[in-house]
């Protein structure tokens, strides 16, 4: 992780994860301290777990869907609380309860993401207020410091991004662009020879998730930030044009594919890959420096002589024609290069430059059209009922889970804080066995090393202040890494929550840790016991929606690419709302075929058909942006029968491939090639050669998703 990197701490320090761990440890912890100052601790103690519970759906995101989140974090939270309190004294009661909540919150995963971390708070509230202790005296008193913690946390997260707005959409900016970077690094990594590109393509793919998650996110925070508090702001421009640019950055990268395997056998003793595999690495740093300047706050400064490089490279590939050698290829990789350079230098003008270069009114309008929009329709759970909802399947197993942990907890009688197990089955256990596993095994370790971190501390040191002191250090660490590495979150959430019940509790320190210990492996084993063998969701099953949806996606971006060649029938939106779509599709098939390879190699059914159909699809996407970028700067047109002819059997592939799948798609428009003679037009003959070229790799490889998709769907 780049953050871990000595040259990006300053990065980590300024950035997004880090701000936000230091605003959680400041609404969490100050409760605590104040009324720990008032002689009250434990009043402290659950006003701050509202505020941290409550901080749990406090993800990054417009203000408008934070505020709501977090407002029905604190009812749901409140809610949970007060029914855990009234129902402790009944194990009966609690045994009802328990299953009923999980389902039930569970069930808020339909919704999104946000709405999921809102049914998560509530069930941890449930697990945390099973403790007796927090609630024998009165539940209801409990209950409402909780939600006072919860309102606290809320109001305090709101005032810190009313006072710079763009802030937090920057330093997201930076992270996008750092993935980009990430992405654009791993594009370099093709040119050298010892890099094996099977894997490439699978760390590619995964990356290419990141960027789509980042930018989504970015698109989001942006627009809604700008209808917040209006176009004045300069800074909210900038940050808009260069989101803008570093999209069509991307587009330019997934638009340079070749054949690797080809290009290391005509080109690989000749050292020019090498140079060409520096130059893009080079690119990618400028990009990183970009992002960890936004997130800095900083200018960002060049370092790099990139047109020396450039101009050397070139020469190298006059030489090598000038022995004999074709480098028509060679030349375009250049000219890629030299684009994507181009388009960075323009984005750091910016920063140097009074007179900004904006996007047009069209453009920006637009961008509402690209944010996606939640529905909370109660028609959406009524869908999911039903065993076939991988979400519904997750409910009903995280129900009978905790129930079983539960239940297993009151027969270990390991003290008063059995609800661990509850607890460690509600973080661990995740809706496909993949994510279970990696958080188990997360959750195993992280516990383990920071069980004896803290047993250290408590042992060692004795002295308030420092104790207090590794509170807070441990708090901001713990909570900088929630989202990005969950291992180190869980070391430094150990050894913190170990130090606030040797507080609570300066008698049992040692018996809490090895209680906290045994738990957490209990509930570890129960959740990998359930992801393996009660209503798994393997990720097999739902790979029909995902090949249909990215099979419907490519014929979608294939129309609107061909519509360009009448400019009558070209809608500039449609085709980046179609482009958008196809790379969201692509990146949902890339993370569920990266899950299944987590799962038992049993469960891996058509492991490798699947494989090859992921890569092609990468492929393809990466022609069709091809195909986009020639029609833009080479102006292209169609001048002959058998161009017209590729496309459409391009199209008939790709409508072939959805028979297979028992699926169509009635309403495409391809109806640009319908008249022939008025649509077909003079060019030269490179113009002819270089289409009809880009056209046959195009059809070739819809020939062959068609085929891998009667093999998988046989």
């Amino acid at each position: 992780m780049a953050y871990l990197k000595p040259v990006a701490l300053k990065s980590f320090i300024l950035g997004q994860y880090f701000t936000d761990g230091v605003k959680m440890t400041l609404g969490v912890l100050l409760p605590a301290v104040v009324f720990s100052f008032l002689g009250d601790f434990r009043t402290g103690i659950s006003i701050s777990l509202g505020a941290f519970l409550v901080s749990i759906s406090d993800s990054t995101g417009p203000t408008e869907h934070r505020r709501v989140g977090m407002l029905a974090s604190c009812g749901f939270v409140f809610f949970s609380a007060l029914i855990t309190g009234i129902l402790n004294s009944s194990t009966l009661l609690l045994a009802i309860e328990i299953p009923l909540f999980c389902f039930v919150f569970a069930m808020f995963t339909v919704y999104g993401v946000r709405a999921s971390s809102v049914g998560a708070a509530a069930l941890l509230a449930m697990a945390i207020s099973m403790d007796s202790n927090k609630t024998e005296a009165a539940f209801w008193v409990y209950a409402l410091m909780v939600l006072a913690g919860g309102l606290w946390y809320t109001a305090l997260s709101l005032s810190i991004m009313e006072i710079r707005p763009y802030r937090v959409a920057q330093q997201a900016l930076g992270e996008s662009i750092l993935k980009v970077a990430a992405f654009l690094n791993l594009k370099a990594n093709f040119y050298a020879k010892q890099v094996d590109i099977e894997r490439n393509f699978q760390k590619l793919a995964t990356t290419q998730i990141a960027v789509n998650e980042h930018q989504d996110n970015v698109r989001e925070m942006l627009y809604k930030t700008r209808v917040r508090v209006g176009e004045s702001i300069k800074s909210g421009q900038l940050l808009l044009v260069i989101f803008v640019d570093t999209l069509d950055i991307f587009e330019q990268m997934m638009s340079t594919h070749y054949d690797y395997k080809t290009l290391r056998q005509l080109y690989g003793h000749h050292g020019v890959l090498e140079d060409i595999g520096k130059a893009i690495k080079m690119i990618a740093n400028e990009l990183s420096r970009l992002g960890y300047a936004l997130i800095n706050n900083e200018k960002p400064r060049k370092k790099q002589p990139k047109e020396a490089i450039l101009t050397a490279l070139r020469s190298k590939i006059e030489e090598m024609e000038s022995q004999g050698v074709k480098c028509l290829m060679l030349r375009k990789i250049l000219s890629n290069i030299r684009t994507i350079s181009t388009r960075v230098d323009n984005i750091y003008n910016y920063f140097y430059e009074e007179k900004l270069t904006f996007i047009s009114q069209t453009r920006e309008e637009s961008l509402s059209k690209f944010v996606g929009h939640q529905s909370f329709s109660f028609k959406i759970i009524l869908d999911n009922l039903s065993l076939e909802s991988n979400v519904f399947r997750h409910a009903v197993r995280l129900a009978v889970t905790c129930l079983v942990g539960f239940l297993i907890s009151l027969q270990l009688s390991l003290g008063n804080h059995s609800y661990w197990v509850v607890l460690t089955i509600l973080v661990i256990l995740r809706p496909g066995f993949s994510l279970t596993k990696q958080r188990n095994t997360e959750r195993i370790l992280g516990t383990l090393i920071g069980g004896v971190t803290g047993v250290l501390i408590l042992y060692l040191v004795d002295d308030f202040t420092v104790r207090f002191v590794f509170l807070v250090v441990f708090m901001v660490l713990a909570y900088s890494f929630l989202r990005i590495r969950y291992i180190i979150a869980v070391v430094f959430m150990t050894p913190f929550i170990f130090i606030v019940y040797g507080f609570l509790y300066p008698e049992s320190n040692f018996m809490i840790a090895r209680e906290r210990i045994i738990d957490t492996l209990v509930g570890s084993g129960l959740a990998y016991l359930a992801s393996t063998y009660f209503l798994p969701s393997w990720e097999y099953i739902g790979f029909r929606p995902l090949i249909i949806n990215v099979l419907k996606a490519n014929l979608e971006y294939f129309a609107q690419i061909i519509s360009r060649f009448e400019e009558e029938k070209f809608d500039e939106i449609s085709y980046r709302l179609a482009r958008r779509k196809i790379y969201l599709q692509s990146a949902n098939l890339s993370a569920a075929f990266q899950r299944m390879l987590d799962e038992p190699k049993s469960k891996q059914k058509d492991k490798q058909e699947l494989h090859q159909f992921v890569v092609l699809n990468h492929i393809l996407t990466s022609y069709f942006s091809t195909l986009s970028s020639s029609l833009i700067r080479e102006d292209l047109v169609l001048s002959s029968h058998d161009q017209v002819v590729r496309i459409k059997r391009a199209r008939n592939y790709l409508l072939r491939a959805l028979e297979h799948w028992g699926s169509n798609y009635e309403g495409l428009d391809f109806s640009v090639l319908n008249d022939e003679s008025l649509l077909l037009k003079e060019a030269d003959s490179s113009e002819t050669s270089l289409l009809t070229e880009q056209l046959r790799l195009i059809r070739k490889t819809c020939s062959d998703l068609e085929r891998i998709s009667r093999n998988l769907a046989d």
